[in-house]
């Protein structure tokens, strides 16, 4: 088989690459191993606001585009975050977003890739590039391009020689029963060490996960989740879980005609793990870049220079912030310490990937 465009992985970064890239004069390929696009859900489903994304990012462009979301796929509107110390003080931040049903929107990012042009295939898996020819589950498929949007341990970019995260945190998620509040709630401490537990409300019930550094554990991943679940006293279901890539972008995205787009670029704020809306970001940088490299001549080579203009600085500035908290998030004591230190000024600034250094 031949196309012009080979996408592994219909998540986020995938499918809006595919969107932007597609149409009648290109053949793009989208697959994904899974059957069912959206599920398992592995993440928090919390998408900032296209107001909050350009203060994260102020060298973005029309994220309207991306960001305006449908109503039908709105689980609940947040106005706020409280962030939560050990000893259970509370700071409340305002910052405006959506909790996503992450089911529905992944299946919607795919649909307007289909609607532009792109071929999905579910159940397909890419098995790695020989002789620069990618093999699938579907077969041997000739593409001009492939774009690795397989998640922080992507096959894609080890078969073509890049790099995959060197720190990837796991995260353990599932969905909780009841009514909340409609502000997100992100708990730290030892309770999940180097990380953060949440609660995202929706509609009906909650999505409720933990996070931590592998380095800093001392019980089991899911005794953790199991005694941050006891002390919230929570029924739940459908447990996933999944990696969070913690190491700011890969060294490099780009090798001869294969690129790299999010989780396996990299693409996730390190201070608070958020990944949908960098993908999403980058996906559409990636399309265009490869859209003007067949169609034009550009270099593929330009997408690294485009992702790296919007998105580099407050990367590693939110890379420096993790860094830091890294000294605090072994003790409570010193957790508690830090959050006083930086109060809700501070607090903010690592939210939103700016350097916390410039508060004192």
């Amino acid at each position: 088989m031949e196309v012009d465009v080979l996408i592994v992985g219909a998540g986020p970064a995938g499918s809006t690459t595919a969107r932007f890239c597609a149409g009648k004069d290109l053949g793009v390929l989208l697959i994904d191993r899974r059957k069912e696009i959206g599920y398992p859900v592995q993440c928090g489903e919390f998408l900032p606001d296209a107001s909050e994304m350009y203060t994260m990012f102020p060298r973005s462009m029309d994220l309207e585009e991306q960001f305006t979301i449908d109503p039908a796929l709105i689980a609940a509107e947040i106005d706020h975050l409280d962030l939560i110390s050990p000893r259970g003080r509370v700071y409340r931040l305002g910052f405006k977003g959506f909790t996503l049903d992450r089911r529905s929107f992944d299946k919607h990012l795919a649909k307007l890739a289909v609607e532009a042009g792109a071929r999905l295939e579910t159940g397909e898996s890419f098995l790695g590039i020989k002789d620069g020819v990618a093999r699938t589950t579907m077969g041997d498929v000739k593409a001009k391009v492939i774009v690795g949007a397989d998640g922080p341990n992507s096959k894609t970019a080890r078969s073509a020689g890049l790099q995959n995260p060197d720190v990837r945190y796991p995260a353990i998620t599932c969905q909780a029963d009841g009514s909340f509040e409609p502000v997100v709630r992100m708990y730290f401490g030892t309770l999940a060490p180097g990380g953060y537990g949440w609660v995202i409300p929706k509609r009906k019930g909650a999505n409720v996960g933990i996070g931590f550094n592998p380095g800093l554990l001392k019980d089991r991943p899911s005794e953790l989740f199991r005694r941050f679940i006891d002390r919230l006293g929570m029924t739940y279901s459908d447990v996933a879980m999944g990696f969070v890539p913690q190491s700011g972008p890969v060294i490099d995205t780009v090798k001869g005609n294969v690129i790299l787009v999010g989780d396996a670029a990299g693409h996730v704020m390190a201070t608070n793990g958020g990944g949908v809306p960098l993908a999403m970001i980058a996906g559409r940088i990636a399309g265009k870049s490869i859209r003007a490299h067949l169609k034009d001549g550009a270099p593929l080579a330009e997408y690294e220079r485009r992702w790296r203009y919007v998105m580099d600085k407050p990367l590693s500035d939110a890379l420096w912030t993790r860094r830091l908290g890294d000294l605090f998030f072994p003790s409570d004591r010193r957790t508690e310490f830090a959050m006083r230190v930086l109060g809700k000024r501070g607090l903010a600034r690592a939210i939103r990937c700016t350097k916390v250094f410039y508060v004192f």
